[in-house]
């Protein structure tokens, strides 16, 4: 009980002064008052009066009407105005104006002279384009702007990634040096992409053993990407621990083309306005084959095949009409490997394939002021890992409708409400090589589909609050599963600058197919994963300058663990608690310096499986994403004219890790194997993680429709060998360090960019 008194209380101050600050005004607008010119010639009634703002002083130059006529009038410098009228009566003064709170209040005409005093609030926040949910970054033109295309593109050790970009931010880690997102304590698949409002199975290239992968499109191909660290709005589900939202370009004008030739490979790509201001049309094209870098950077060795990948993507855009346009997108990729890996001497092999592609129609209309995005998509990927005594071949199909309305029904209030229904499905062989004889092969599909809708509202609960409340529901076929999902966050605006945010809500995640279907060795009885967020920030905008700071905790319930049975069950749970900090400066080609400082803290403690020789138990213990400390800086230069350098700098406390104590020796015919035996959960840790990565470039202008980027980067320039997790002998009796393959290395290249 003691929580909602001192809420009273607090609101009982609030008032207090608030009424103490307009008495104050109202003084101040009495001695301004004195100075109001009285004249006889005007027609019968006149309203005169003073406009100021909440701290007395005097507004001047503000328009002042009478609602539903065109009588009114304008402040002059003292913020004094009068209105000659000869309307009478029961009449209301309004007054809109940008920088303002709106203004109405009802006045009686009766006699010759109406005086009154105006006093106008300061709009602190407007809520079209606000973001009012705590963990939000975003890339685009839209409040809490942190990291643009361009900013992206010359990060250094970014790679000109999008999701390693993601990586500088707070609350993100990255366990293995590749773009996989681990946000606060959760792995890679508490977190979804979206793109155009489809979904992505596979954010993420092809990986090598240890480490590696890319995200699958380049920053300049969005417009804009919303992140979220937790969080998130109700619009979003099916995820436990953060979500990005990409929103693909929209309609070109003119005609532009691009090239970026490197060590790396090789891109084209183009656009054009095909009927100015009705269709437009975009594409582009990506070769990588890293076989000259490596050779470069003396790391040839390590590959029999370097990674290459190839894709291709266009996109269509018809504007139909002043308010509605279709926009059909069409991406596909095929990239691989070939390693060595293995302990001490040996080289066994490890070969990937991955082909990935995603087609989706998206239709943007109004209808009676609703906001209406609607989308058709299908995702397929395949792939194929090949080791020396086993592969494993898979596929997996998703295909999805949804549909999102948004409407503003006053300044004040914004609804928005949806639904989706998705489908996917995982195809999985997984192929044992037996010498001299057949090859085994054990193949199995499974599905599901899940439905789900939301609906939540944006509010101004006052000129200075913010609140974002509402709910969604998902339902899984075949677990047969309904969640319900309560979601609210608050934003507190002190001023332009200062604001305070608070966020608690619920969320679900679904098992993936392999751990729900019966033909995939999964548990269709399995219910929705659990995770409930609690989180609460402060964030400083002045200028080029913004700070960040947010303390969260992650409670998490119903995660599935493996059995001694093979069949997965219901019995995790943990929590996940930090505190992450930002601060940003400047913008790229806008000032002279501009970087960012990120710190993370986290703590986990999770139930987990150990395998021991009387089958699987579960024990508590730290995660393998729990890396305590985690700091990056990021900084960049421009010296001289088009000449900028920049530097990244990153160490990390190590992750916790499981060990292998020993192994378990399975002898059938003539085969002999060892399975492992696990020491006590997240009972060691992996050495610090430490990497300087530092880049170069020129911004060459040749007009002002064509220009030329040269660069060069130097990756992990100390050379440092940081320790990704150990191998084992196939007895698991020994063990030896697995390094990353981002060694020292250079890499350089230009890009050229024509407009017509």
């Amino acid at each position: 009980m003691r929580t909602p008194i001192l809420l009273f209380t607090i609101m009982a101050l609030f008032l207090t002064l608030n009424a103490s600050s307009r008495a104050a005004s109202a003084t101040n607008a009495q001695r301004l008052m004195t100075n109001v010119p009285m004249t006889n010639d005007l027609p019968k009634r006149i309203i005169t009066g003073v406009i100021v703002n909440e701290r007395g002083d005097s507004l001047g130059y503000i328009s002042v009407k009478v609602k539903g006529t065109k009588t009114g009038g304008v402040s002059n410098s003292k913020g004094i105005f009068t209105i000659a009228t000869d309307l009478k009566g029961a009449q209301t003064l309004a007054i809109k104006n940008l920088a303002y709170e709106p203004f109405e209040q009802e006045i009686m005409l009766e006699g010759d002279t109406t005086r009154i005093t105006i006093q106008l609030l300061t709009k602190v926040v407007n809520l079209k384009g606000a973001t009012v949910s705590a963990s939000a970054f975003t890339s685009g033109e839209v409040e809490g702007v942190t990291l643009k295309p361009l900013e992206i593109l010359t990060t250094p050790g970014a790679a000109a990634d999008i999701f390693r970009a993601l990586q500088t931010f707070p609350g993100v880690t990255s366990p293995d040096e590749g773009s996989g997102l681990v946000v606060r304590g959760g792995d890679i698949t508490e977190t979804i992409t979206l793109i155009d409002q489809a979904s992505v199975a596979a954010p993420y290239r092809a990986q090598a053993p240890n480490g590696g992968t890319f995200g699958f499109i380049p920053p300049f191909f969005v417009s804009g990407t919303f992140f979220s660290s937790g969080g998130m709005p109700a619009r979003y589900g099916n995820a436990l621990s953060g979500v990005v939202a990409l929103e693909g370009l929209g309609m070109p004008t003119g005609q532009q083309f691009n090239a970026t030739l490197s060590t790396g490979g090789i891109s084209l790509g183009g656009a054009s306005e095909l009927i100015p201001g009705t269709l437009g049309i975009r594409a582009s094209g990506n070769y990588s084959n890293t076989d000259i870098l490596f050779r470069l950077n003396g790391l040839r060795e390590r590959f029999t095949q370097p990674p290459t990948s190839i894709d291709a993507n266009v996109s269509l855009v018809w504007k139909y009409s002043s308010t509605g346009k279709i926009k059909f997108f069409n991406y596909g990729s095929k990239n691989g490997l070939a390693t060595y890996y293995g302990f001490g001497d040996a080289k066994n092999t490890f070969n990937t394939v991955q082909t990935n592609t995603i087609h989706n129609i998206q239709l943007t209309d109004v209808w009676q002021d609703w906001v209406i995005k609607s989308s058709l998509s299908a995702n397929t990927v395949s792939s194929t890992i090949d080791e020396a005594d086993f592969g494993i071949q898979s596929r997996q199909l998703n295909l999805k409708s949804r549909t999102d309305a948004e409407k503003d029904l006053s300044d004040w209030v914004r609804v928005l409400a949806g639904v989706e229904a998705e489908y996917d499905e995982l195809e999985a062989a997984k192929i044992i090589r037996n010498q001299g004889s057949t090859d085994a092969r054990y193949s199995s599909k499974g599905g599901a589909v899940r439905l789900g809708g939301y609906v939540e509202t944006e509010m101004k609960l006052t000129r200075n609050l913010l609140a974002g409340i509402g709910i969604r529901s998902d339902y899984q076929t075949l677990t047969q599963n309904v969640v319900f999902d309560p979601r609210v966050s608050l934003k507190y605006v002190f001023s332009s600058s200062l604001n305070l945010r608070a966020a608690w809500g619920i969320f679900h995640q679904f098992g993936r197919p392999e751990q729900l279907s019966t033909a995939l060795g999964g548990n269709p009885e399995l219910k929705a994963q659990q995770a409930t967020h609690y989180i609460l920030g402060a964030e400083y905008t002045e200028g080029d300058a913004q700070i960040r700071a947010e303390a969260y905790q992650k409670i998490y319930a119903n995660l599935i663990l493996p059995t001694t049975s093979g069949i997965p069950q219901n019995l995790g749970y943990g929590y996940a608690r930090g505190l992450d900090f930002f601060a940003k400066y400047g913008e790229y080609l806008k000032t002279d310096f501009n970087g960012w400082l990120s710190y993370s803290f986290l703590e986990t403690n999770r139930l987990q499986a150990r395998r021991t020789e009387q089958g699987i138990t579960y024990e508590e213990g730290a995660t393998p994403f729990d890396i305590r400390h985690n700091i990056v800086l990021v900084a960049k230069m421009r010296v001289w004219e088009g000449l900028s350098v920049g530097t990244t700098a990153r160490y990390s406390t190590g992750r916790a890790l499981t060990p292998i104590v020993g192994g378990m020796r399975f002898v059938e015919g003539r085969y002999t194997w060892f399975e492992p035996i696990d020491g006590s959960v997240g009972s060691e840790r992996l050495p610090d993680q430490m990497r300087f990565d530092a880049d170069i470039s020129y911004f060459l202008p040749f007009t002002d429709k064509a220009f030329m980027v040269i660069f060069a980067s130097l990756s992990n320039a100390t050379g440092r060998a940081n320790v990704l997790g150990y191998t084992y002998s196939a007895d698991y009796s020994q063990r030896e360090p697995n390094v990353s393959l981002n060694r020292q290395f250079v890499f350089i290249g230009a890009t050229a960019t024509v407009r017509f």
